[in-house]
C-alpha cells in the first residue's frame, strides 16, 4: 500500500500515512476551501487500509486550528479507527492541544467520549 503524503499549506494540513512505518500523522491548519475534495483521498487511504491494518495504528494528531467542516471529516477519520479494533487490532488517538488553545483540548475530550478509542492527550506551548 502506498503512502500518502501531504504537504502543510495555509490552509491544509501535513498529513503522514504510512502503513509499512508505521506512522499516522495530521498536523497544521485545516481550513480548506474544499474540505471533501482535499479530505477524500485521506479517506479512501484509510478504508483501504482499513481492510488489513497494522496491529497496531496511532493516529498523531496536532491541528492548531481547524474549522467546522474540517472537524466534521476528522470525525470521520477518527470514526474509521474503529474498524480496526473490531477486528481485534489496537487503535490509539494521540491528540495535542495547545495549552493556550482549550477549545481543541475540549474537541479531542468530545471526539474520545464519541468512539470506543483509546485516546491521549499531550499538551504543547
Amino acid at each position: 500500500m502506498n503512502p500518502l503524503h501531504y504537504e502543510a499549506t495555509e490552509c491544509t494540513p501535513y498529513i503522514n500515512l504510512d502503513k509499512d512505518n508505521n506512522i499516522f500523522e495530521i498536523r497544521g491548519v485545516s481550513k480548506p476551501s474544499n474540505v471533501f475534495e482535499f479530505y477524500d483521498p485521506v479517506l479512501n487511504w484509510l478504508d483501504e487500509y482499513m481492510d488489513s491494518p497494522n496491529p497496531k495504528t496511532m493516529l498523531s494528531i496536532r491541528l492548531e486550528y481547524i474549522n467546522s467542516a474540517s472537524a466534521k471529516v476528522i470525525n470521520f477519520i477518527i470514526k474509521k479507527l474503529e474498524r480496526a479494533i473490531k477486528k481485534g487490532k489496537e487503535s490509539v488517538v494521540l491528540w495535542h492541544y495547545s495549552v493556550h488553545e482549550p477549545d481543541m483540548k475540549e474537541l479531542g475530550e468530545n471526539y474520545s467520549i464519541m468512539y470506543n478509542i483509546p485516546f491521549e492527550f499531550k499538551s504543547y506551548e
